[in-house]
């Protein structure tokens, strides 16, 4: 656990290294998306949506100074925050002591085992208290599977097929769909969200779930946070390409050397060769 801990931070350190903190809009018929890129030490990105009258977050921040810039962009807005939403990052939630804060029961099970305590633990230690790692009372245990609507706007939630993390995808009215990575184009796949060959078919299920919705905006809770129609068709190729490769290649080195040949434009080489020791371990 701990090296996967450490190896999982360095990783994102390197893309927190070379960006500002940012935010972005996007409106539809009855609501808006403000998404905020943190570029904080794990890249954590969080999500606000504005209807007509209230707010609603998900995926909240969690380190220090990325939380009172958050909590500040979301004070202009001028509405109440009527629920925070947590998909797979249950920390940063010491803000929102009068609002209702849901998880998924998988989520709440998980946050409560031995495998979240070492992580939160670790998380605490690497980034000397800078990030707040308490788990907080939820007011709310919902089923994995749930709908539910506020201010006029439908959420609907359904367990993700990867491995690992019990967290959801969204579905945010009818264009927009969260998932805890989002596509991007000319970029391998996360080693933390691809574990093995399970992880490969979980993470295709899920953007062919995606693509099945007709979404026009892709939500994702690391790097950038969004992305659109020409990044998941890049992702759904990439991963039956990969899967294809996970069955063929003789070794972790042949399944690079066989990825790289497909995509030798893409970004993310060491997440490309963890996902490869992860298959030939």
């Amino acid at each position: 656990m701990k090296k996967v801990m450490t190896l999982m931070v360095t990783s994102l350190l390197v893309v927190a290294a070379y960006a500002q903190a940012n935010f972005s809009t996007d409106k539809f018929d009855n609501f808006t998306v403000h998404t905020y890129a943190s570029f904080d030490p794990m890249a954590d990105v969080s999500f606000i949506i504005e209807g007509e009258n209230s707010l609603v977050i998900i995926e909240p921040q969690a380190f220090k100074g990325k939380v009172e810039e958050f909590m500040a962009y979301t004070d202009k807005l001028g509405k109440p925050i009527e629920k925070v939403l947590v998909s797979f990052h249950a920390a940063g939630l010491k803000v929102y002591p009068d609002v209702d804060k849901v998880i998924t029961k998988p989520m709440a099970q998980f946050m409560s085992s031995d495998a979240a305590k070492g992580m939160l633990g670790f998380f605490a230690q690497a980034f000397e208290g800078a990030m707040d790692t308490e788990v907080v009372e939820f007011d709310e245990h919902i089923d994995a599977n749930s709908v539910f609507t506020v201010d006029g706007v439908e959420y609907v939630l359904e367990p993700t097929n990867v491995p690992g993390m019990p967290g959801v995808n969204i579905a945010i009215g009818a264009e927009v769909y969260y998932q805890h990575f989002a596509p991007a184009v000319n970029h391998h796949a996360s080693k933390n969200q691809i574990k093995g060959k399970a992880g490969i078919d979980g993470a295709l299920a899920d953007a062919m779930k995606a693509k099945s919705g007709k979404y026009t905006l892709l939500l994702g809770s690391h790097g950038m946070g969004k992305a659109g129609d020409d990044d998941l068709k890049f992702q759904i190729k990439y991963l039956k390409t990969m899967q294809k490769m996970a069955q063929k290649a003789s070794s972790a080195d042949d399944f690079v050397a066989q990825m790289n040949a497909k995509y030798p434009n893409c970004k993310g080489e060491d997440d490309l060769k963890a996902i490869a020791a992860s298959l030939y371990q």
